[in-house]
């Protein structure tokens, strides 16, 4: 939790007891300002230290709160700018252009949910051909290698091939692997990675971890539809969403 929330909460747990010792010197009608304030300063100290569990019920509470407003500002922002997370003139993508529903996916081929997913969103790919997929490679654990051969696959035609391959390898990716998959994709190795360390691959890819940063992208796999967020990792509920969304 932020510290300033964690502050604002022991203030308020603080200021009950304040106003119950308030209200009780009132009614006593007694005893000097200075009195009432160490018995004050006293009831604070004893209330924290015999309710820990009341403090710490009151910090558990802010923090579900804190959560639930940085979804609700998250989701504000996909929905603020869905013209340009929809946008696939920079991205890979697959499906028509002006589909219906649009999905979304922000991933790392690092990413051990990212390589859960995949399989998943293979399936879904497959089932709705009237869905148009947009997917954000992201580098945020040191896969720029491999998102560059990615982009450079989908600028021949070839991004799903080397997206699945990519995230269904067991171990790590190396450059002899991201070699082997350009192979098995039946693109050229060498002009792929000419077109890799191009100029137009490169700011996709900054075009890419801009937006990621500008609609507060936390992590991986982050899939949104139709401007909406998707907690979902599974077929089942992603078509259910797609279905709800037609």
């Amino acid at each position: 939790m932020h510290k300033d929330n964690i502050i604002t909460v022991l203030i308020s747990v603080i200021a009950s007891v304040v106003v119950s010792v308030a209200l009780a010197s009132v009614v006593a009608g007694k005893g000097s300002a200075t009195a009432g304030s160490q018995n004050m300063n006293q009831a604070i100290e004893d209330y924290l230290m015999n309710n820990p569990l009341k403090v710490r019920e009151a910090l558990v509470l802010a923090e579900q709160q804190e959560q639930i407003e940085a979804q609700k500002r998250i989701a504000e922002s996909y929905k603020a700018n869905i013209k340009e997370l929809n946008n696939a003139d920079n991205s890979p993508f697959v499906g028509p252009k002006n589909a219906k529903v649009t999905i979304v996916e922000f991933f790392d081929f690092n990413c051990g949910y990212c390589k859960r997913l995949a399989p998943e969103m293979m399936k879904v790919i497959k089932a709705n051909p009237d869905v148009k997929f947009v997917f954000k490679p992201v580098t945020f654990l040191g896969s720029l290698p491999t998102a560059k051969a990615a982009m450079a696959a989908y600028k021949q035609g070839k991004f799903l091939e080397v997206y699945e391959a990519l995230l269904t390898h067991n171990g790590q990716i190396t450059p002899a692997v991201i070699d082997e998959v350009i192979k098995s994709a039946g693109l050229d190795v060498a002009k792929t990675k000419e077109i890799m360390e191009s100029k137009e691959v490169k700011e996709a890819l900054d075009n890419i971890t801009t937006l990621s940063q500008k609609v507060s992208i936390r992590g991986v796999p982050t899939l949104i539809i139709n401007g909406e967020p998707l907690q979902a990792i599974e077929q089942g509920p992603i078509q259910n969403a797609i279905d709800n969304a037609k």
